[in-house]
């Protein structure tokens, strides 16, 4: 009889390990399946993104809007060489919905000389990370707006800020599928939100809110010649 229960015992120690497997193993699938096929197959820019939390959409209905300012480019060339190109800047930001967390919007060059460029977009916010990411529909160039970075190089303040009264929205665009980074300084325009698409409600401002840790800084010399940034 004893030598039965020793037998019995081993038997479920045995099993032990593997019962703890099957219960990790669920918790993984669960964890996968959010953040993983359904995260990655979703199309972030085309279909409007409606379950994000408040803080999202809050921050979705914030962007929305008309922005204008300085900005310039940082660009490598074909032969390897980086340059600098001065512009103003005015981007309009349209959310599909007002509970959505992306959209259109297009984004308006000018120059010293009276030229203009006009570049149409697709835009949305990350829910993992709250980083702005956007398109351009010609080109298909891809840039990203870290919601973490605070330096010359990444990050930007999206909202109200204190110290001038008024909404800002400053930052750096990181080029994902192309070597250039387009800094920013920009105040809202439109004093209160652009319509989001099919709605016929006005969003507001930020309301005292703000977003990303960029410092609010002026990284832009406003007196240099503007030229019409690369293509």
């Amino acid at each position: 009889m004893k030598r039965v229960y020793t037998f019995l015992t081993m038997v479920m120690l045995a099993l032990t390990p593997a019962m703890f497997t099957s219960c990790d193993t669920d918790d993984d699938y669960w964890y996968d399946d959010y953040y993983g096929d359904w995260y990655d197959d979703y199309d972030w820019y085309d279909k409007p993104f409606n379950y994000g939390d408040d803080q999202l959409v809050s921050m979705a209905r914030t962007l929305n809007g008309t922005w204008t300012g300085n900005a310039k480019s940082n660009f490598k060339e074909d032969d390897g060489q980086w340059y600098t190109a001065y512009f103003d800047v005015e981007f309009t930001f349209t959310q599909y919905t007002s509970k959505s967390c992306n959209g259109t919007g297009y984004e308006t060059d000018y120059a010293d000389n009276g030229d203009t460029n006009i570049s149409r977009f697709k835009w949305y916010i990350d829910p993992r990370t709250g980083n702005i990411n956007i398109e351009y529909i010609n080109s298909g160039l891809r840039y990203v707006l870290d919601a973490n970075g605070n330096s010359d190089t990444s990050g930007f303040f999206l909202g109200w800020d204190s110290k001038e009264k008024q909404d800002l929205f400053n930052g750096v665009m990181e080029g994902i599928n192309v070597d250039e980074y387009i800094t920013f300084d920009c105040e809202r325009v439109t004093s209160r939100g652009t319509r989001a698409l099919g709605s016929d409600s006005v969003q507001t401002t930020s309301q005292g809110k703000s977003y990303g840790k960029g410092v609010t800084l002026k990284r832009i010399d406003s007196n240099m010649p503007k030229t019409l940034r690369r293509r």
